[in-house]
């Protein structure tokens, strides 16, 4: 059986129950899944109660927009892309919950870090359809509170929920789809304020799992003047690992380079040319120099680095051993160990002091301490809480882009210390509520301060500016028709603006893909039925077997995008080239530096022949896909023995090889 291209992505639900089949064939009865014989075969009959769950009317239509597969397509849009044939990072205008599952196939447990920052749910229309309140009497009806007359069937209606439960139908697909892009020590990141941040929680529970949770970050963006009662201002940033548990029997752990060290060291090269080796001199003039700064003062968070001598500022930090080991347990230079032992050995103090690090106390009954240097502790975890005005964030774009066209981007500084921490080189970053881009600008800004190359794909509606806002007013009267093209035209700015800040700095780009009507024309299977039988059946077959599979005036390489995306693991950042051999137009799709391969993938849609296929040297580890009504069926049956299932057909009627 030779492999044909599906016109629309795989159903969700039914790789689940084909990966269980496979797992566990014992709960297959007759074909079908049995639940007592699947709790049977994992040890669990009779053993499962009831558990805690988090339910909301409409909950199994949102399981059902996860499973249903999408026949859309990303088609590229090379002239409105930036340095399109060397970019690898990446901009998608279209729904995110189509472009989601359009992602599936390429970058499945590829992405480290998605980073999200959603609809809040105020009322407010502008960035994303953001007011998901639903009309009431259907509310009441889907939640059992009237009958189909308007009754009540309650003593007591609740509505606010009608409120709530349509954004958490939308948030629940597109997040139960992300989870399957994330690396298994991946992560997510989830901006939230208080209107969502509590049913957020228990969503992201349910979908990633309680026991993945790892830290509720508060942000302090501004205080509201006119609070009644507490000045709020703050949002939350929600993190969930793909598997906690990996993270942590991998020891892995998230780095932040600490604020304000430049100016303390910018301070200790002043005190060591002022004051030469008088280190007692400089020591006062450091302690002296803390306690005047005001605070709030980034570098006073170092004021306990209250020494110095040539290595630089160091605080003096003790040698207890936390817990006793007998051979932590020796005399030292007269001087006798703490109870549970030194914190290092023998071997390792004797090159402390060698190194000029120890601290010896002039009382012969005191400890021997060690210098801590500063610049030996740079990095620290990031800060559960923190405060960024949110206001620089809107000037700094305002200014960019020369009016307020966007409101409330986030700010890439925080985004980028976010980013620094979790992520690493060549690391993919992901954000499918993409605003203005700040995520991207994000990347770029903090790539070069760590010497990473790590990468973007942002997903962006292109919904139109409010123009009741005047942020709305202002983008309509730019030339701005959607929200996506502020988000494409803040990144070129910040491309422009970051590449003349370090003249040596790597090419910024990205690609731009949008979304669209799937450009392929794949039927069904036909059925015989009491209707449909004897010559009707066969006029049929025959006439879509006839047909053409795809859609009349779709440019091909529109075609080969979405035919590479469908039927391979293709990443949107491929390289493409295109041979023309002898009329035969066949595009090449290449994984971009870095990404391994085995093989090459090789895409043909007109009339392809053995003669194309010699130019080609075709090998066993190419994977070629024909269009099954341009290529002669002697070229297939000859092609299939040596291909095997890397020779893939696009046909209107998928049919059977033989070989």
């Amino acid at each position: 059986m030779t492999p044909s291209v599906p016109d629309e992505t795989r159903d969700a639900h039914e790789e689940l129950l084909a990966q269980l089949r496979d797992l566990v064939p014992s709960a297959f009865l007759d074909g079908e899944l049995d639940r007592d014989a699947l709790l049977g075969a994992l040890g669990l009959d009779g053993e499962v109660k009831p558990a805690f769950s988090f339910s909301w009317p409409g909950i199994e239509r949102a399981r059902q927009d996860a499973r249903v597969p999408t026949t859309a397509t990303l088609v590229p849009d090379e002239d409105a892309s930036l340095h399109w044939p060397d970019a690898r990072d990446v901009l998608i205008e279209g729904d995110n919950l189509q472009v989601l599952k359009l992602l599936k196939n390429g970058y499945s447990r590829a992405v480290k870090l998605i980073y999200i920052d959603p609809p809040y749910n105020t009322g407010d229309t502008f960035t994303y359809n953001d007011d998901f309140a639903v009309p009431e009497r259907p509310y009441l009806e889907e939640t059992g509170q009237v009958d189909e007359q308007g009754n009540a069937t309650t003593s007591r209606i609740e509505t606010g929920g009608r409120k709530h439960a349509p954004w958490l139908a939308m948030m629940f697909p597109r997040l139960a789809l992300s989870r399957h892009l994330l690396r298994r020590d991946g992560v997510i990141l989830v901006s939230i304020d208080n209107n969502e941040v509590h049913h957020l929680r228990l969503l992201l529970d349910a979908v990633f799992g309680a026991e993945n949770f790892v830290d509720m970050m508060t942000w302090q963006g501004g205080r509201k003047g006119d609070a009644k009662f507490t000045a709020g201002g703050q949002d939350y940033v929600l993190a969930y690992a793909r598997d906690l548990s990996y993270l942590k029997a991998n020891d892995v752990r998230w780095r932040e380079r600490k604020s304000g060290l430049d100016d303390v060291y910018a301070k200790e090269r002043e005190l060591l040319e002022r004051h030469g080796d008088d280190y007692e001199a400089a020591r006062t003039d450091l302690r002296e120099w803390f306690a005047s700064l005001p605070e709030g003062n980034s570098a006073k968070q170092h004021s306990h680095y209250d020494h110095i001598d040539a290595g630089g500022v160091f605080t003096s930090d003790n040698l207890r051993s936390p817990s006793p080991r007998e051979n932590l347990m020796y005399e030292y230079k007269g001087y006798s160990h703490p109870a549970k032992g030194w914190a290092v050995e023998r071997e390792v103090m004797e090159r402390y002091e060698a190194e000029g690090r120890l601290l010896f106390p002039r009382n012969p009954d005191g400890r021997i301490r060690i210098k801590k240097y500063l610049h030996d502790q740079e990095e620290w975890a990031p800060a559960s809480t923190f405060s960024r005005d949110r206001s620089g964030a809107s000037g700094a774009l305002d200014r960019l882009m020369g009016a307020k066209v966007f409101d409330d981007p986030k700010s890439t500084d925080v985004l980028a210390r976010l980013f620094q921490a979790i992520t690493d080189d060549g690391d993919l970053i992901l954000d499918f509520f993409a605003g203005s881009g700040s995520t991207g600008q994000a990347v770029w800004e903090q790539n070069p301060k760590d010497g990473k190359t790590r990468h973007w794909v942002l997903v962006q509606v292109p919904e139109k500016p409010d123009a009741s806002e005047e942020s709305g007013k202002n983008a309509l009267a730019a030339g701005y028709e959607t929200i996506f093209e502020v988000t494409a035209e803040r990144l070129r700015r910040a491309a422009a603006s970051l590449q003349q800040e370090t003249l040596d700095a790597p090419q910024l780009g990205f690609r731009i893909f949008r979304t669209r009507p799937t450009n392929l024309i794949i039927e069904k299977p036909i059925i015989a039925s009491a209707e449909l039988t004897g010559q009707g059946y066969l006029t049929q077959v025959l006439d879509y077997a006839a047909g053409a599979p795809v859609v009349d005036g779709a440019a091909p390489l529109d075609v080969a995008w979405e035919v590479a995306l469908k039927a391979t693991g293709t990443k949107l950042d491929a390289r493409v080239t295109t041979h023309e051999l002898d009329g035969v137009t066949v595009y090449e799709f290449t994984p971009a530096e870095g990404e391994s391969t085995s093989g090459r993938l090789l895409i043909s849609l007109d009339a392809f022949s053995l003669a194309t296929a010699d130019a080609l040297a075709l090998s066993d580890d190419d994977t070629l896909i024909l269009r099954g009504d341009q290529v002669e069926d002697s070229v297939t049956l000859t092609l299939a023995p040596r291909l095997q299932s890397k020779l893939i057909l696009l046909e209107r009627v998928p049919r059977e090889v033989s070989l």
